[in-house]
């Protein structure tokens, strides 16, 4: 999970259109849910290639086509951040209905970290639960209070962080899985929202831990072990090899930098101080060059 700056602009014209508000305030004055439409906020059309989704493309510009948990590429669900029609956690609610369009209530979901076994409609919070939306005097929905980021939305603190209100450095961090299983994803946070969210979304699954080493270790892990028997072989010098391990270390800075990567966040904390890059890519190296590259990482540290 990262940080995502999502522009209101960027939503789709149907998404914007007087028309879908309309129909919304229909489904709030009815309590109608059955009248939320799919075609609305997920607006698929067909391809030579297959189905598309227009608010996926939208969306896609801020997340870079990836799952908004678990940072992978993938065909999204348009998840609704707020349950729509019902709260597992809270069988009395009716679901967040009037936010069925809003923009920022809805992310692209990987069908894992979404609907099989993941977070479908779990929603638990810390706070108060906001049970209806806030109705202006002049009949028409209080759309400032719709924004995932305002009141009284936000002092619900959901345990499921939203990518584009809460900081993944507040809640995350990675550790080396005890099994052999790659990486693991942590919740540091003192109320527990980071753990709840990993647990909510499945972020620990075999097939995610292993893609972190995968996507943000093993080119690095190859170059290293290539240059090594460039060195055996006379190919290159002791200076030369500490420089071309600086280039792939600036190039793990650099990649750390490119958000259409997966596995942003992580990639990011390899690179933020040389205790977490000792800790995550260190065990993945031959223990007899560890030194070497380590030394080579504080030397120009911060990178």
């Amino acid at each position: 999970m990262r940080f995502v700056v999502k522009n209101e602009g960027d939503k789709t014209a149907r998404l914007a259109d007087n028309q879908t508000y309309l129909a919304l305030l229909n489904i709030i004055n009815t309590l109608n849910k059955e009248l939320i439409s799919d075609s609305v906020y997920r607006e698929s059309y067909d391809t030579p290639d297959g189905k598309r989704s227009r608010v996926e493309d939208q969306l896609a510009i801020s997340y870079k086509n990836k799952c908004a948990y678990c940072e992978r590429l993938c065909k999204a669900d348009i998840e609704h951040y707020r349950p729509k029609k019902g709260v597992n956690d809270d069988p009395a609610h009716q679901g967040y209905y009037w936010l069925c369009y809003e923009w920022s209530n809805l992310i692209p979901s990987c069908i894992t970290c979404n609907r099989e076994g993941g977070k479908h409609n779990q929603f638990p919070i810390l706070g108060p639960r906001v049970h209806t939306p806030v109705i202006l005097p002049d009949s028409n929905l209080d759309l400032g209070s719709c924004k995932a980021y305002n009141a009284p939305l936000l002092n619900e603190i959901p345990y499921l962080l939203h990518p584009e209100v809460d900081h993944p450095e507040d809640n995350f961090e990675f550790e080396i899985d005890p099994r052999g299983e790659g990486i693991r994803i942590v919740g540091i946070d003192a109320n527990g929202r980071g753990e709840r969210t990993i647990n909510i979304c499945l972020l620990n699954r075999k097939e995610i831990k292993l893609d972190r080493v995968e996507r943000a270790i093993d080119d690095f892990k190859v170059a290293l072990q290539c240059l090594f028997i460039q060195l055996k072989n006379n190919e290159i010098d002791e200076q030369q090899l500490h420089e071309k391990i600086i280039h792939h270390l600036r190039l793990l800075k650099e990649y750390s930098l490119q958000e259409d990567k997966t596995h942003t966040y992580l990639r990011k904390y390899i690179v933020a101080s040389s205790e977490n890059f000792e800790k995550i890519v260190l065990p993945f190296l031959e223990p007899k060059v560890r030194t070497i590259v380590l030394e080579a990482f504080k030397s120009i540290e911060p990178l």
